[in-house]
């Protein structure tokens, strides 16, 4: 082990020690919005818009949680009648009480994709965390701050033409699994972004005709362009800031996604309160890499053992080079000829203070899954190769 890798050991111990002394009751918010059981669809989408929230608890006394309603349990429906009842579309998240730990709080983030987790004691509903109380702890720690957004930025980013429909951005989200899309022009020029907030309160509000009385979902094309529901004034960050700074940005502007623009305006990458979370929840002492994996059908639960191996040897692999603290993969199943189904398998892997994404399509499940982990191989390997490099460089300069 390297001087720099013992002082990156050392800094996450100091951060994960600093973590470990908020306690949830410091910053649980009390006073949250929630819904009955019996309320329909149209009124829980308007009550979330109006309260700026992806997921709302459903109580039918404010005290007792029967579940939670998501943007993301939305989007992966179709065809929603309007009047479609709570009770139907709730699901129970995962548990948050005041024994957890800030990085208890932030796993449950990272697991679930959600915003706000209720906190709970047995049944009944204590309070609301978000991730934005996990961005505001962050902020208050200055180990945080000089931390690139490079290292820690979604750099393989999917966006959608300002030209597409929203139907577009709306597979794109249920394929990729995203609530936010950075919208570009013909050119590749970031002109706004839009996130699933906007395309819901357009695509699944109550239509107003008699013969209507379902959610737009797949099976109704959606002819609104992208831009005349994205938003058009972005706020932007550079590669080589640091995470401080865009924590800040985020905090001031109430803003969940800042896209990473380099100096001559190029999109590199994105940078999200998911990822600074995902950073937070990196650092819960383990003993074996964090894994996840999420989005796959029964029907394909056959090869998961299969995947399984295929993951633990490819971990073991890059623990040699540089040690990996979590991995997370998503699958997405869809009919890409005839009665054959295509896979793609979305990953993400936290490596030291770096996260490292990557992408591969297959028919066959397992063989994506290996092409995933062979690409992740490389990239640590380039990094290694990279940090050498570097150090030779410097050794040859200090020699002159």
């Amino acid at each position: 082990m390297n001087t720099q890798e013992v002082a990156g050991l050392k800094k996450r111990e100091r951060l994960r020690s600093l973590l470990e002394k908020i306690k949830v009751e410091d910053f649980v918010q009390k006073d949250f919005e929630y819904v009955g059981s019996d309320e329909q669809l149209s009124e829980i989408i308007t009550k979330m818009g109006q309260y700026d929230l992806h997921e709302i608890p459903v109580s039918n006394d404010g005290k007792e949680l029967l579940g939670i309603v998501s943007y993301r349990t939305l989007l992966k429906r179709r065809n929603l009648p309007v009047e479609t009842k709570a009770n139907t579309l709730m699901v129970m998240p995962q548990e948050i009480t005041l024994d957890s730990t800030v990085m208890d709080i932030a796993e449950a983030f990272v697991a679930s994709g959600y915003r706000h987790i209720p906190v709970r004691k047995g049944q009944n509903i204590i309070g609301v965390v978000s991730r934005t109380d996990l961005i505001n702890i962050a902020a208050g720690i200055k180990e945080f701050s000089d931390i690139l957004v490079e290292d820690i930025m979604t750099g393989d980013v999917h966006t959608v033409l300002s030209e597409d429909s929203v139907e577009v951005a709306l597979r794109s989200m249920r394929a990729h699994t995203l609530q936010t899309l950075p919208v570009i022009d013909k050119e590749g020029r970031l002109t706004g972004i839009v996130g699933i907030k906007q395309v819901a309160n357009y695509n699944w509000r109550k239509k107003q005709r008699e013969s209507s009385g379902e959610v737009s979902g797949q099976s109704e094309p959606v002819d609104m362009t992208v831009s005349s529901v994205a938003l058009d004034s972005v706020r932007t960050i550079g590669p080589r800031a640091y995470i401080g700074t865009a924590i800040q940005e985020m905090v001031k502007y109430n803003i969940s996604t800042l896209p990473v623009v380099s100096e001559s305006g190029n999109l590199e990458g994105i940078l999200s309160k998911y990822d600074i979370v995902e950073l937070i929840a990196s650092l819960k002492e383990r003993d074996m890499v964090y894994t996840q994996i999420a989005g796959m059908d029964q029907e394909d639960k056959f090869a998961l053992e299969s995947i399984e191996r295929e993951i633990s040897a490819s971990l073991q692999k890059i623990a040699k080079i540089s040690k990996p603290t979590m991995f997370t993969m998503h699958v997405t199943k869809y009919h890409a000829q005839g009665v054959n189904f295509k896979y793609s398998l979305n990953g993400r892997m936290m490596v030291g203070d770096k996260t490292l994404v990557a992408s591969a399509v297959d028919w066959d499940i397992v063989k994506a899954t290996q092409d995933l982990m062979e690409r992740f191989e490389r990239m640590v390997i380039g990094q290694k190769e990279e940090k050498l490099d570097r150090r030779k460089k410097i050794r040859s300069i200090g020699h002159w």
